[in-house]
């Protein structure tokens, strides 16, 4: 397909366009700046996944905050703990533990504790159990993020790749009129002033190539931050279509269903079932209340006893000066015990504790419902948006038609002397804002369905069959 072929003549699809603009963005004048590198749209998101700094961060904290669980298990395993001391007093000392003390003495002593059961600690360890749980979902929250911010950046980045192009064939359109007139000019048909017109129509578009040009290093000075790659680097990218990555969209059977308002409901539907099962956000709160649960129920424990072992022993390594004939170097004492602890009443510490508790966890119950019917409302929305702008494509289509055929008829009358420099300007300025929002119809919709995935926290080009749910819709239409 030629580039002429999406401005004037026989009208290619939209689509097919945008295929021949990412295939010409080799001769996009960042292509000079070095070595070009191949970048695949899904290959794009697992370097984000993979590399990206925000993302990498939160794997790093979540790893930390994994160890909170080990540090609320430890408090119910046993404490070991050795000691060695040198003394040397005036005179020797008396302990009720070991009897007489020596004026001079070397000891060494080692002591186990082992709390063989404590309610509390056995729920503080089931809560932040839940708690790592939670944690674990607000990193998904982070990645499902990361890779709406990658496939975001990466259609941009294509989307300003496809305006520059526009720019660039919009200026041929203006040069080869400057030449046709500065040759009419040449045989005496035009006035000068004809050319001057259009040499001033040529540095106009010339600037807004500039001005699109900066657009784009700015685009993909973003996707690679994003990334994580070296700012300046060029990378070609894929074509993106609606037909490879359109999810629902991709199917006949829907796209016919959701011109229907009643079946367009169905399909809401649909999708907000999906989302609400998916949804880290959900997740997340559900392990936070189940974490506030168990720590609810602790509270109405307090009245359980604790019960604690010890054991130790303690050897005198060497003795001098007075008593030492008493108690000779190494001579070894021992003990072993067990402990049981019952708090009966704390100030009120504990009642407040609970009441605190249970609202706490009423608290967290309400969020949850909220969010859940917050997000409902967003995913409706979502789709709604995604539905009209698809539909919007179309309708690009038809106005792009309708440019290029007005172009091709004002420009043959303009080359005849039947009209104007004035109605040429006005139909080539139809004809490229008809080709830019032809472009932006499809990279719009392609990002409001992004935004759509991100909110149901499903993106079917990461999974194993892309294509199953979309089976599940096209089944729950046809029934």
């Amino acid at each position: 397909m030629s580039q002429s072929a999406c401005v004037v003549g026989v009208r290619p699809t939209v689509v097919g366009c945008v295929l021949a603009v990412i295939l010409s963005s080799a001769t996009l004048p960042a292509a000079a700046q070095g070595p070009r590198c191949e970048l695949g749209w899904v290959e794009a998101i697992e370097q984000a996944l993979d590399a990206n700094q925000a993302l990498v961060a939160a794997r790093q904290s979540l790893e930390a905050q994994h160890k909170d669980v080990a540090m609320a298990r430890s408090t119910m395993l046993p404490d070991i703990g050795a000691s060695s001391t040198a003394q040397v007093s005036e005179g020797p000392t008396f302990s009720s533990t070991v009897g007489l003390i020596p004026e001079r003495t070397v000891n060494a002593a080692a002591a186990l504790s082992w709390t063989l059961y404590n309610q509390a600690d056995i729920d503080a360890l089931g809560s932040q159990k839940h708690l790592y749980e939670s944690q674990q979902q607000s990193y998904e929250v982070s990645r499902i993020n990361t890779t709406a911010a990658a496939a975001q950046s990466y259609l941009g980045v294509l989307l300003e790749q496809a305006l520059l192009l526009v720019q660039e064939l919009n200026l041929d359109l203006t040069k080869e009129s400057l030449e046709l007139t500065r040759a009419q000019e040449a045989a005496g048909a035009v006035p000068h002033r004809e050319a001057l017109r259009w040499e001033a129509q040529q540095f106009a578009d010339q600037q807004n190539i500039a001005s699109q040009q900066g657009s784009l290093l700015s685009s993909r000075f973003g996707l690679n931050q994003v990334l994580n790659r070296p700012a300046e680097e060029v990378c070609a990218l894929e074509e993106v279509t609606v037909d490879e990555h359109g999810f629902l969209f991709a199917s006949e059977i829907v796209t016919e269903a959701v011109t229907d308002e009643s079946k367009a409901a169905v399909v809401r539907d649909f999708l907000v079932t999906l989302g609400l099962a998916r949804s880290p956000t959900l997740k997340s709160l559900d392990a936070e209340i189940r974490a506030e649960w168990r720590r609810k129920k602790s509270t109405r424990r307090w009245m359980i006893p604790s019960l604690t072992g010890g054991a130790g022993a303690a050897s005198f390594l060497l003795t001098g000066g007075e008593g030492s004939e008493e108690q000779p170097g190494n001579s070894i004492f021992w003990r072993l015990g067990l402990e049981l602890h019952w708090s009966v009443l704390d100030g009120g510490y504990f009642i407040a504790n609970m009441n605190q508790a249970k609202a706490e966890f009423l608290s967290l119950q309400w969020q949850r419902d909220n969010q859940a019917t917050a997000l409902e409302q967003d995913i409706r929305s979502t789709a709604a948006v995604a539905m009209k702008s698809f539909a919007i494509i179309e309708l690009a289509e038809k106005r792009l038609a309708a440019a290029e055929e007005n172009y091709a008829l004002v420009n043959e009358a303009y080359l005849d002397g039947a009209t104007s420099f004035l109605d040429v300007v006005d139909a080539k300025q139809l004809l490229l804002s008809s080709n830019i929002a032809a472009r932006q119809a499809v990279y719009e919709f392609l990002s409001n369905l992004l935004s759509l995935e991100q909110s149901m926290a499903y993106y079917p080009f990461l999974e194993s069959d892309p294509d199953a749910r979309v089976r599940e819709l096209e089944a729950m239409i046809q029934r």
